[in-house]
Parts: structure tokens; C-alpha cells; sequence
């Protein structure tokens, strides 16, 4: 295998909001599949998941905010963002599970405290399925614990066709109505397009097909004892907020937050609010 080697970068500034520097870096994982990540801050790991077709800059306006009160670790999902490229074939949650474990192993982290949104969510939960011990709490933020109907699969495929076919333009048009709310602001709206068109559409494909074959893990969360914090945004047209609330009811020590003028990207949209919670639910002060 080639000398594993980290070459650290700087992230750039977005002119979406300023922010301080943040170191990022890419580490060589098993099979040469590279992982594209940020890490700062200080405290209790919390390693946050993006949502599809997104990558870790989603996160820009949580990382300066929570380093205050964790230390805060980003990825880019394989296929997405500065990770290793896919080829259009299903990547599954599971996989996905497996990239967030070996990047934590990586960097010597035991436990963390593991959050994802929409897509990253399903990760975070196939995170907790195959990796349990190594979980201190979770952040299920605008995604579901049920697996897709048939419907949904067939969808599923033929958006993968299609963007490999065609290219990405089609789909961000269908997406971007239903990602954000109505209220949301231009440069929010603008921001999103930017980190959708950048990802390629093999990265597309295989994360549709990845998210077709995930199971359920309604029973999962009924029988864990972790903390737990649920968000959804109270006007998200992807995944309706029942399922935040189901996820509730099932969840022994959940707690449930939703979040006003917010879509189905609420740590985007609502920054500060999504901040907030995650700070109250998982810290003493």
C-alpha cells in the first residue's frame, strides 16, 4: 500500500458568511479511498454527516459556532466533495458507516457524538447499527428511520439513470424548491446551488442507489438508550416532520426540536436555532 501521508489545507473562505480559518486535511483510508475532512476545536467529538447531494461545507455554519463547545469533525461522503471518486454504483449506508469509522480510527477517537442530516442521518443510524460502542449520542436532524416504499426505490434508480445519462442540471431544479423554504434568503439559496453543481453525478447515482437498500432502523432507536436530539424544519417538503415525531415516540431519552422557517436542510437554513439545540442538548452549561 502507498505511504499513508495527511496533507493539511485551508479551508476557503465562503462568501456565503465569513468565518475563521479551519484546518482540513485528507487521510488515505483502506483501499486507497481517500477522506476529505475538517477537524476543530476542543472537547467531546462530534463528527457531523452531511445530507445528499451536498458535502461537508454544509456544515460551514456549524463549525465555528459548536468548536466552542466540541471538537467538531466534517466529512465528505465517498463521492462527494474532495473524498474519492465513485462510480455511479450503489454506495450504501453501511458504506458510508465504514468511511465515518475509519476516518474516526484515524484520528484516535473511541466515541463521538455522531449527527447527520437528511442522507447523513441514515448514515448516522447505519453508524449506530454496526458501530455501536463507539457512539456517545446522536443527531438525527430532517431524515427518518423507515426504508423507502417501492415507489420511492424505482424513483431512486431512475433519478440515477438519468443524471448519469444527463448530467445533475434537471435534478437541482427539481431538488432546490423542496430543499429550502420559501422564506429562505438568496445567498442561502445560492450557497446550495454552488455545493450541488459541484458534485459529480456518479456521486449522485451511487448515493440514490445507496439509500434505496437501507433497512429499517425504527427498532434500533426504540431500544437505545442514548441520548438522543431529533431537528426537523417545520416546512421540509422532502421528509415530513411525522417522521421526526415518530422517531420521538420511539426514542426512550430523545429529545425533539422543531424549527420554524426552516426547510429540509435546517442547519443551513436556521443556523443559529439548529446551533442552539445541539449545544443544550449535549453540553452541562
Amino acid at each position: 500500500m502507498k505511504n499513508k501521508m495527511i496533507v493539511f489545507i485551508v479551508v476557503l473562505m465562503s462568501s456565503f458568511i465569513l468565518f475563521t480559518p479551519t484546518l482540513a486535511a485528507t487521510i488515505e483510508a483502506n483501499e486507497h479511498m481517500d477522506i476529505s475532512y475538517t477537524d476543530s476545536g476542543k472537547g467531546t467529538p462530534l463528527i457531523l454527516i452531511h445530507a445528499f447531494p451536498t458535502d461537508k461545507d454544509l456544515w460551514m455554519p456549524q463549525r465555528e459556532e459548536l468548536k466552542k463547545h466540541f471538537r467538531v469533525i466534517t466529512l465528505d461522503l465517498w463521492g462527494f466533495g474532495l473524498s474519492a471518486p465513485v462510480d455511479g454504483q450503489a454506495v450504501t449506508m453501511s458504506d458510508y458507516a465504514d468511511e465515518v469509522n475509519q476516518l474516526l480510527e484515524r484520528l484516535n477517537i473511541n466515541k463521538a457524538i455522531v449527527g447527520g442530516e437528511s442522507m447523513g442521518g441514515y448514515v448516522t443510524l447505519a453508524f449506530l447499527e454496526k458501530y455501536p460502542n463507539k457512539v456517545e449520542g446522536l443527531i438525527l436532524s430532517d431524515t427518518q428511520s423507515i426504508p423507502d416504499t417501492d415507489e420511492a426505490k424505482t424513483k431512486r434508480e431512475s433519478s440515477a439513470l438519468d443524471v448519469l445519462d444527463n448530467g445533475t442540471a434537471k435534478f437541482i431544479e427539481g431538488f432546490l424548491p423542496k430543499a429550502l423554504s420559501p422564506s429562505s434568503s438568496e445567498d442561502t439559496r445560492n450557497f446550495l446551488r454552488t455545493l450541488l453543481e459541484k458534485q459529480p453525478a456518479q456521486a449522485y447515482a451511487s448515493a440514490l442507489r445507496g439509500m434505496a437498500l437501507r433497512s429499517d432502523t425504527s427498532q434500533l432507536l426504540a431500544n437505545s438508550s442514548l441520548p438522543i436530539l431529533i431537528i426537523s424544519g417545520e416546512e421540509d417538503m422532502v421528509i415530513n416532520k411525522q417522521q421526526s415525531l415518530n422517531m420521538h415516540a420511539l426514542a426512550k431519552n430523545s429529545s425533539l426540536v422543531l424549527i420554524k422557517d426552516a426547510g429540509h436542510l435546517s442547519s443551513l437554513e436556521q443556523p443559529e436555532e439548529w446551533n442552539k439545540a445541539v449545544i443544550a442538548r449535549f453540553t452541562s452549561s
